[in-house]
């Protein structure tokens, strides 16, 4: 699988800084609107409804997705019709404005916004001036966490917590980023804090402090799943810069990170099959129908050839190698390649470590204490891959305890073992 470069992440953390100073122009309301329409755009990537987005100008989105995800993290259990309508007219009123040296202008984002009940169908119009692939590439943004995000009554903390969220990546086991340093000057562009409408913390650096970050730090690590701390910054006595920390709370890797592993466990392989299918929604249906928790192919364009696509339980696309479910932008890309081969569907190669185990596992061989004395038997228990060409054995002395072998072991180098 490709990784992003550092131009990538740059590119990104420069798009996000742009959005985040957008989305400061809005009301709470209108920011909760404009990532509900995100994360619905998400979600209907990773469900492979790709092809239903964009039609003649407009973005069309599934309406019971975007219920849903209005619904996440909020105290209201349930949208009634004048809720909808007063959400449709926030959305209209979205607009953004701007100064340069030029001139100053504003514009609106989203022209005209209707749901369809009989459709079931959520249509928006954009203005002209706002280019859709600031919303619709979701690859520029970190997923959404709707339930995190709606439990804020700050735009700081919501601002801020999407903002850590990015510096962090989508791995939160692997962080990109722990910490963050911030001039007090970038902080408030970010923060769109201005000399007009915050005259009373606007020059007063410790002030602005106590309005805007210890309430976002509060709420945060009230209701997300990272703890963020910080630190004051001064040059002499006046504070210029503030340093960010920002971690996992014990425990929620493991809960964002849930995989249905006895389903995955008791996996199967489906048949092979050579259907042609010509609508892409009638062959994702008989995916899902299928499919769920089982592999589907290996290799797809973009991806190691050891990769193996399957579908997780509850129906999105996961990538088996890390154990990791597909960003929006990687399922619309792998749904379209199995689109397009459906023969390869079923048809799973083994990958190199499969094979390497299949060979070695059970097989056993003599080592040297540290000293380099004595010898002992042990049988290889599993064989571990560390990088692309690394590997790393594991073993089982006579009394059955574990022995982690510290030397990082190539194929060439397996192959000179000498099996007992």
């Amino acid at each position: 699988m490709a990784f992003p470069t550092l131009t990538d992440n740059i590119l990104k953390h420069n798009d996000y800084i742009k959005m985040i100073q957008i989305k400061k122009q809005m009301s709470l309301q209108q920011q909760r609107i404009f990532d509900t329409v995100l994360a619905t755009v998400q979600e209907m990537k990773k469900q492979g409804l790709v092809h239903e987005i964009v039609q003649e100008g407009e973005m069309v989105l599934d309406y019971d997705i975007f219920r849903r995800q209005m619904l996440q993290g909020s105290k209201t259990k349930k949208i009634n019709r004048k809720e909808l309508q007063e959400a449709m007219e926030t959305m209209v009123d979205i607009k953004f404005s701007y100064a340069t040296e030029d001139e100053v202008g504003a514009f609106v984002i989203f022209q005209k916004a209707r749901v369809n009940f009989e459709q079931n169908k959520l249509y928006i119009t954009f203005g002209k001036d706002f280019r859709t692939d600031n919303l619709l590439p979701s690859a520029n943004y970190t997923s959404l966490s709707l339930t995190y995000l709606n439990s804020f009554s700050s735009q700081y903390a919501r601002a801020l917590y999407q903002y850590f969220k990015m510096l962090m990546g989508k791995d939160i086991a692997r962080p990109f980023r722990k910490d963050i340093v911030m001039e007090i000057e970038f902080y408030k562009k970010l923060m769109g804090i201005n000399p007009q409408q915050h005259k009373d913390y606007y020059k007063n650096n410790a002030i602005l402090i106590k309005r805007t970050v210890e309430p976002a730090v509060d709420q945060i690590n009230t209701n997300t799943n990272i703890t963020v701390t910080y630190e004051k910054i001064k040059v002499g006595k006046e504070i210029k810069k503030i340093k960010f920390y920002f971690v996992p709370k014990e425990g929620a890797i493991v809960n964002d990170e849930i995989i249905d592993a006895e389903e995955i466990k008791g996996y199967t392989s489906p048949p092979l099959f050579s259907p042609n299918f010509t609508v892409f929604k009638d062959f994702r249906k008989w995916l899902l129908d299928n499919f769920k928790g089982k592999k589907l192919a290996s290799g797809p364009d973009g991806f190691h050839e050891e990769v193996v696509i399957s579908l997780s339980p509850i129906g999105y696309l996961r990538n088996d190698l890390s154990g990791k479910d597909l960003d929006p932008d990687e399922a619309q890309s792998v749904w379209e390649w199995l689109f397009a081969n459906q023969d390869k569907i079923g048809n799973i190669q083994k990958s190199k470590l499969e094979q390497l185990n299949q060979q070695y596992c059970g097989s056993k061989i003599e080592i040297r204490s540290k000293d380099g004395g004595q010898t002992k038997l042990c049988k290889i228990e599993q064989i571990v891959r560390e990088s692309s060409e690394h590997y790393k054995i594991i073993l089982l002395d006579e009394s059955g305890f574990e022995i982690e072998v510290p030397t990082l072991l190539t194929e060439e180098d397996l192959q000179k073992m000498k099996i007992v």
